[in-house]
């Protein structure tokens, strides 16, 4: 599953770099790693997203499960969270002269500078349905050195870091609602006894429910106490 989850991420920073900086510019978007071929491999200006490190957000890793309802708004299953993991990319631009280089570099840098959630609309469709945002930030990572002497050549650049979900535990199944409860009432320890007597009823769902909320109502205590013992679901 990661790995459609980072071909996807690769086509979002794509689809948002064309729409937002580059347009109809002859300027090509790359991923490939930025090596001594791949350098002589270039004929015309380029900007380059070099993927160098996947790791797993820890720090946005939740506990909760999300609650799944059918159609008649009732809960059926129970849904684990997502893990969230961090793309890291360098991101530079290549070009004939350094101006050009420069000039392509500040303006995606503006880019990616300017958001920290990728738009809905960049995102593919297995991303785009999820209900989880996909997280952008241009924080240097771990390796922010590794462009300093790349194919032999002194290369300016910045990174990127993508957080984006991975789903893929399955949903757990909620347990049927209750529909029929039989209730004891005990006499309350020191309660008069000629005022107080055992009693015994099975009551439905619908039916306990507006008794639930009288009680949660009243104010004053009553001389018997509820004790369920048994539930039929």
């Amino acid at each position: 599953m990661l790995g459609y989850v980072i071909t996807e991420a690769d086509q979002a920073l794509a689809v948002l770099l064309k729409t937002k900086v580059i347009g109809n510019a002859a300027i090509a978007i790359t991923f490939d790693p930025p090596n001594r071929p791949w350098i002589q491999s270039l004929t015309g200006p380029a900007v380059n997203l070099f993927l160098y490190d996947i790791k797993e957000n820890a720090s946005r890793r939740e506990v909760m499960h999300e609650k799944v309802l059918g159609d008649n708004g009732v809960v059926v299953a129970r849904r684990p969270p997502p893990p969230r993991f961090d793309l890291h990319y360098t991101v530079t631009a290549w070009a004939p002269k350094i101006f050009v280089e420069h000039k392509i570099l500040a303006a995606v840098l503006r880019c990616f500078g300017s958001m920290t959630v990728l738009p809905r609309e960049v995102l593919p469709a297995a991303l785009a349905e999820l209900p989880y945002e996909v997280l952008v930030n241009t924080e240097s990572g771990a390796k922010r050195s590794m462009f300093i002497n790349m194919g032999g050549d002194l290369k300016a650049g910045f990174e990127i870091t993508v957080t984006v979900p991975v789903p893929g535990l399955p949903d757990l199944p909620a347990a049927p609602p209750v529909q029929q409860a039989t209730v004891t009432v005990n006499p309350v320890p020191g309660a008069d006894p000629a005022r107080t007597a055992a009693a015994r009823e099975t009551v439905s769902a619908a039916q306990a429910a507006p008794a639930a909320q009288t009680v949660a109502a009243g104010t004053g205590q009553s001389a018997t106490g509820a004790q369920t013992t048994r539930a039929q679901q």
